[in-house]
């Protein structure tokens, strides 16, 4: 196989470090930086990994300067370029603009799924599809499933900036962090909703949206959703200091979902100071145990950041059922050469460490990459390592989070920074 000629020590799903990266003594390497132009700029969502080749969004740039989708495949000999693939340009108009968020492989592995937060119908924002090509180097082709709008007296969500999941029946999962609805007092974020889009009936026909919850006007913005097992989703909600919630859905059609405030943080600017961290940005994952894993952006026992400088959370099922979940801060960022403010969530390894960002902090303020490692003894203290620091030069700044290989390589993008003029921002890797 080709991929033999050039695979590094690290395979995700097919998808691997350069030989040139193995071979050299540092870990990190950039993969691509972009230009700002057709090939799109800023990237603000992580990765995902894929069959030899790396996909991403990028949140400006490409033809219409309305963000891309993109992809990026492995050079043919080793020590190679990367090769950038832009899949689509969006326009702006119906097909939306501003991929915040990532993009996942749809049911069956076929096809890509994402959000926009402005554009479509009515300019609040689309989820989209983005189907493969018939035969190798073919054009993909984009359709927008959903676009959000104003409806009268029904809050069914507008500017969605997290990617979405995808369920056992195809169906899409996804939240908006507000609505555009003068009637619930809505025309600001701070109503957030979690949707589903169930799938036509038949095919060529339309998707259809359920409003699944609605947080109201109280100022809760989700930041995405998981999904377990059994089809219960857990997500976190900024605003104040922010939430950990589930969300059960209907038993019967027409009924209700259950949502359960699993956990209320204290911490962050708008807290009382507490440890437990404050205003989450970014969703959470869940281990084989249940126990889910995130970050607070604020709060911690760091004091070099006004309001904390945020934590790497977890939150335990209680031990029986309708019992309190258990938080623990595994670990407080102390700004400085630590990190500082943790926007994206982590990503749990082979051994059951943590891999993730912070936005800021480093030695040059321009973010890091870093791992948690488990105690050696249950109750013990997890163990923290900047495993790169930006420098805000061509290796990139402002991290987005990484994806991470069956061997343990981690791939990331970063908003800013890069080789290009414009400094929008780059695709990097971390050899194990």
């Amino acid at each position: 196989m080709r991929i033999l000629q050039f695979l590094a020590i690290v395979v995700v799903l097919g998808t691997s470090l350069p030989l040139g990266l193995a071979q050299d003594p540092s870990p990190f390497g950039t993969l691509y930086t972009f230009t700002g132009g057709n090939d799109g700029a800023n990237p603000y969502a992580g990765l995902t990994l894929r069959n030899e080749a790396i996909y991403g969004t990028t949140l400006n740039g490409g033809t219409g300067n309305a963000g891309t989708v993109f992809s990026l495949t492995p050079p043919a000999s080793p020590g190679g370029a990367w090769t950038e693939t832009v899949l689509h340009a969006f326009t702006g108009g119906s097909d939306g603009s501003g991929p915040y968020g990532d993009v996942v492989f749809g049911k069956y592995g076929i096809g890509l799924y994402g959000t926009t937060e402005f554009g479509g119908a009515g300019d609040l924002g689309t989820v989209f599809s983005l189907a493969p090509p018939a035969s190798p180097g073919g054009a993909w082709t984009e359709t927008s499933l959903y676009s959000f709008s104003n409806v009268p007296y029904s809050p069914n969500g507008a500017f969605p900036t997290a990617g979405v999941v995808i369920g056992k029946n195809g169906g899409v999962y996804g939240t908006t962090p507000g609505n555009w609805n003068i009637y619930y007092g809505c025309t600001v974020p701070g109503c957030g909703t979690v949707f589903l889009l169930n799938p036509p009936v038949s095919p060529g026909g339309a998707w259809t949206e359920d409003v699944l919850y609605f947080f109201g006007s109280g100022g809760s913005v989700p930041n995405g959703v998981v999904i377990d097992t059994s089809g219960v989703l857990y997500g976190t909600t900024s605003g104040f200091s922010g939430t950990v919630f589930s969300l059960t859905l209907p038993a019967s059609p027409g009924s209700r979902s259950t949502v359960t405030v699993l956990y209320s943080f204290t911490g962050g600017p708008f807290g009382g100071g507490s440890d437990d961290g404050g205003n989450p940005s970014a969703g959470v994952v869940i281990d084989e145990s249940g126990v889910l894993y995130g970050t607070t952006e604020y709060g911690g026992t760091g004091t070099a950041c006004s309001g904390g400088c945020g934590t790497v959370f977890s939150l335990t099922p209680p031990a029986t059922p309708g019992g309190a979940w258990t938080e623990t801060v595994l670990h407080s960022f102390a700004g400085g050469s630590d990190g500082a403010y943790p926007e994206v969530g982590v990503v749990i390894g082979k051994n059951g460490g943590l891999f993730g960002t912070t936005a800021s902090g480093g030695t040059s303020n321009d973010g890091t990459v870093f791992s948690l490692a488990r105690p050696a003894r249950p109750g013990g203290a997890w163990t923290e390592t900047v495993l790169h620091d930006f420098t805000g030069g061509s290796d990139g700044s402002n991290p987005n989070g990484v994806a991470i290989s069956e061997n343990g390589g981690l791939f990331g993008t970063t908003r800013a920074g890069g080789t290009g003029t414009c400094g929008c921002g780059t695709v990097f890797a971390l050899k194990p």
